[in-house]
């Protein structure tokens, strides 16, 4: 009798242990995959680089993080493999954010009682250093730089595009219909290929320029209601 109760009794307890191993791989599988899925979506998402925006994203990646390397060793070796393919990313991800949040930083810290040197700031970023100057010439634009001047200056708004304020969007504006006025001027010289690339890039402006424009002057009408 007295053995049969010890067998229960080790029954019992190799039962509890068994049941609370599997609750332990069941909770870091979940904890895991709480951390996987955080990290597709940081990737997925529109990025904005802001030391602001970076701070929200790095505290939820920290949060699920600890929690994942609490029981990092009861998960299976796939899912171990997942979450450490994950923690890659991210590193890649912060890399990433904080070149751009450092670029944007450059981008926008002007001197505000200078507005002529805030202009050419922003000129020298969507053009390259010195190409206009306040006489707002584009003599250097060919039929041959065009398309690539285009290119750079649509994917400069573009990358920027959350940093702008009304008055950069003015500036922009005023900039985009003299950078099209010198394309009238070398358009009879310009190769059909590149008038279509440029006649796309008009269109991603456009839509950049719509989405973004209108928003900056409401955020700011509202700022200034404060």
């Amino acid at each position: 009798m007295k053995r049969t109760n010890l067998v229960i009794a080790a029954a019992l307890v190799l039962t509890g242990f068994t049941a609370c191993k599997n609750i332990e791989k069941e909770t870091a599988a979940a904890d895991a995959a709480r951390l996987n899925e955080y990290v597709d979506s940081v990737e997925n998402q529109p990025p904005v680089y802001t030391a602001a925006n970076w701070a929200a994203i790095d505290n939820g990646y920290q949060e699920r993080a600890m929690k994942a390397e609490k029981n990092l060793a009861a998960l299976e070796e796939a899912d171990r493999a997942k979450t450490e393919a994950s923690k890659a990313k991210y590193a890649a991800l912060k890399t990433k954010y904080e070149f751009n949040i450092k670029e944007n930083e450059a981008t926008t810290k002007v001197d505000v009682a200078s507005p002529a040197d805030y202009r050419q700031v922003l000129r020298n970023r969507l053009f390259g250093e010195g190409k206009i100057g306040s006489d707002m010439k584009f003599g250097f634009v060919t039929a041959e730089n065009i398309h690539d001047t285009y290119k750079k200056f649509v994917n400069t708004v573009e990358d920027n595009k959350n940093n702008y304020t009304r008055e950069d969007w003015d500036e922009i504006n005023v900039l985009y219909e003299a950078l099209d006025t010198r394309k009238n001027a070398v358009e009879k010289d310009l190769a059909t290929s590149d008038n279509i690339k440029i006649a796309r890039l008009k269109v991603r402006f456009a839509a950049v320029m719509a989405t973004h424009r209108g928003g900056a002057k409401v955020k700011e009408n509202s700022d200034s209601k404060q």
